[in-house]
């Protein structure tokens, strides 16, 4: 009595680990297209319902005997179905989705970054135009220096001629004067 009572135990604290093993993965019905959920482990019980394939799942038990699993669905339905269709990995059609919605937050990245590089090519093409300004303007400003700094040369030659030629005329003037009063003065006789 007491071999029956300890292979009891043992038996029982072996299903309680490998259900406690169970619980902690991750489980999804495999990529068959769909499996019947029943009241009960075998395929006598009443069917209660379908999962289609890729349906997260959640194993509560395990019946080694009729190969089945106690699972519950995510919108809540429990059952069992048998253990066969029960993977550790994620379906095909999940992965697909996961690598399509990364595929859509890449393709956002990427003309995010193809924006900010046409952004960049926009600033460095008005950086150019306005360098190009700038060199513009400054050779212009060097040709107004030149320009200002000729004339200015010109105004003063020209004032200096002018002042030059008042003064010859002065000068002129001033001896045409001087002549005709020192011809008048001979012939007045004042001396």
């Amino acid at each position: 009595m007491l071999r029956i009572t300890l292979c009891l135990i043992v038996l029982l604290s072996a299903d309680f680990a490998v259900a406690a093993a169970a619980q902690a993965q991750s489980y999804y019905i495999s990529e068959e297209i769909g499996v019947t959920l029943r009241s009960g482990p075998t395929s006598r019980y009443r069917v209660t319902g379908k999962l289609p394939a890729g349906t997260p799942i959640e194993v509560l038990s395990s019946d080694a005997e009729n190969k089945t699993s106690q699972v519950r669905a995510q919108d809540g339905k429990t059952g069992w179905i048998s253990s066969e269709f029960i993977s550790t990995d994620k379906t095909i059609r999940a992965l697909y989705q996961e690598l399509q919605t990364e595929n859509n937050n890449l393709k956002q990245r990427i003309n995010r970054y193809e924006q900010q590089v046409s952004d960049n090519d926009n600033i460095i093409q008005l950086n150019n135009q306005l360098q190009q300004q700038v060199s513009e303007l400054q050779n212009e400003a060097d040709n107004l220096r030149q320009q200002n700094s000729l004339l200015t040369g010109r105004f003063r030659q020209e004032v200096f001629y002018a002042g030059a030629l008042v003064l010859l005329a002065g000068m002129l003037l001033s001896w045409i004067i001087s002549r005709f009063s020192n011809n008048r003065r001979q012939r007045s006789g004042w001396r």
